[in-house]
């Protein structure tokens, strides 16, 4: 095919045919490469579908809310590529978008990636309260709970009227003390 040229596709065993034409054989544009315009379009486009992922998540749409957090997180990439390239504003802006995922992570009982979502909040806004908690959450999820207790720790040191961390903080103890007194228990059958 040459460009600019059409064809119509028919599967075998298909009921209809596909038509396609071909625009191009050139990559897309890199994003240092493209218009400030564009750019500024592609970052309106991320914050959109961040805010649709917070209604999304206050309605109790889990699913939805991911989806549209991830596609909130590609188009924040697509316009402006790596965060040290981030104009000041924007960088605060992907860390909540982070921090939105990592909750519906969590929801969906996904801690592994709302640990690593977290870390990506914390990364780009190291005084991120909320993504801490999260990440605390799934260390603590993931059977990790010194991680959990260490996060914990420093959402009250920052914070001290935390009501979500101070709760968590009891889980996690108590959790800790089982574990504990378990292995307790399975040593002194072991040495007895």
């Amino acid at each position: 095919m040459r460009e600019g040229e059409r064809a119509l596709l028919l599967p075998a065993g298909a009921g209809g045919a596909l038509g396609l034409a071909l625009g191009s054989f050139l990559p897309p544009p890199q994003f240092w490469d493209e218009s400030p315009g564009a750019r500024q379009k592609r970052w309106e486009a991320a914050t959109r579908a961040g805010e649709r992922g917070g209604a999304l998540l206050a309605k109790g749409a889990t699913e939805a809310a991911a989806r549209a957090y991830g596609r909130a997180l590609r188009w924040a990439v697509l316009a402006g590529g790596v965060p040290a390239l981030y104009p000041p504003g924007r960088k605060g802006v992907k860390a909540e978008l982070h921090a939105g995922l990592a909750l519906c992570q969590l929801r969906l009982g996904i801690p592994a990636a709302a640990s690593a979502n977290a870390s990506k909040a914390l990364e780009l806004r190291p005084g991120h309260t909320e993504a801490r908690v999260r990440r605390a959450m799934a260390a603590s999820a993931m059977g990790d709970l010194e991680v959990a207790l260490e996060d914990l720790r420093e959402v009250l040191r920052v914070a001290p009227g935390h009501v979500g961390a101070r709760e968590e903080l009891r889980r996690v103890r108590r959790a800790a003390r089982e574990r504990d007194a378990r292995l307790a228990r399975r040593l002194g059958r072991l040495f007895a």
